[in-house]
């Protein structure tokens, strides 16, 4: 049975799967491939490297450290340039690329101690592509890169952005890198039904959890594999782009994930709970994967497959 972890995106909201990781983690539960999108896949390629309690600790570390500055620097000039067209982006990618090579160096997808395998979106068809090798730097950017906030970035001769806007919850291509069962590790849950948000934050981040709500139905509902939700906090202030929160979402994780591993255990009468969803026929699975190879699949940057 290969596990995948699957991570969704959500700006500076994504600290909160650091908390998720500890907690399964420290259940015992550990993947065989990680799949991640936009800020998501930060987290899944720092615990590729390191897919131990230590390297949750370095990546905490690193998420307590960042700033704005550190991430969306934005000035009178790069504003300006964006406006008229000069550039991509009111923001350059030069500071959270000093960020990711001072964290990661000059590591590669498919060197990592997991195999890890970054979502990206293609500017000119809109298609998600798979990234499972090559630079880590520079697929973390070409996934991080917001439209309108960061330029696009080329990789191989095809310009790619945000990971969020073709897979926001990346299980169809978890289904074809071959898992039998994904964990989702949610960056947003959802609100509070009948609230109604004020303010642009708010209504922001409530059109995001709408986005990855529905996305997440829709994806699980086409997958051929196991996959569990894992439960995320409802937030309703938070910022995307504002880090000050960042100690509070891992633990909101953290607690979040272990009550919902021991209701699963108390539920199950202490052995593993049934998957929240499951394909009848899993030899089926395997042959409908098979052929339709790895959905948004980059040539000849092809992410690897395991034959089934």
């Amino acid at each position: 049975m290969r596990t995948a972890f699957v991570f969704q995106g959500g700006g500076s909201i994504a600290a909160t799967q650091v908390g998720m990781l500890r907690a399964l983690t420290e259940a015992g539960i550990r993947p065989d491939l990680v799949v991640g999108c936009s800020a998501g896949a930060i987290n899944a390629v720092g615990f590729a490297r390191e897919p131990t309690l230590d390297g949750i600790e370095r990546l905490e570390t690193l998420w307590r450290s960042v700033k704005r500055r550190n991430v969306f620097p934005v000035s009178a000039w790069s504003l300006a340039h964006a406006l008229v067209g000069h550039s991509g982006g009111v923001s350059s990618h030069r500071a959270l690329r000093r960020l990711l090579e001072h964290e990661l160096g000059e590591t590669y997808l498919d060197r990592l101690e997991l195999p890890a395998h970054v979502v990206a979106t293609d500017v000119a068809s809109g298609d998600p592509v798979v990234l499972s090798e090559g630079p880590t730097v520079r697929a973390l950017l070409a996934t991080t890169s917001l439209p309108g906030v960061f330029p696009p970035v080329d990789v191989g001769g095809r310009l790619l952005y945000d990971g969020g806007i073709a897979a926001a919850t990346p299980v169809l291509q978890a289904d074809a890198l071959g898992a039998d069962i994904s964990y989702v590790l949610p960056s947003l849950g959802q609100s509070a039904p009948g609230s109604v948000p004020r303010g642009a934050a708010p209504v922001a981040l409530r059109a995001l959890s709408q986005l990855l709500g529905h996305a997440s139905v829709n994806a699980v509902a086409g997958a051929h594999h196991e996959v569990r939700m894992l439960p995320a906090p409802a937030l309703e202030t938070a910022n995307l782009f504002d880090f000050r929160d960042t100690p509070a979402l891992i633990e909101e994780g953290e607690r979040l994930v272990r009550a919902w591993l021991d209701d699963r255990q108390t539920a199950a009468g202490g052995e593993s709970a049934p998957p929240v969803r499951s394909h009848d026929e899993a030899e089926t699975g395997r042959r409908r994967i098979a052929g339709r190879g790895i959905p948004g699949g980059l040539r000849p940057w092809a992410a690897r497959t395991t034959a089934r």
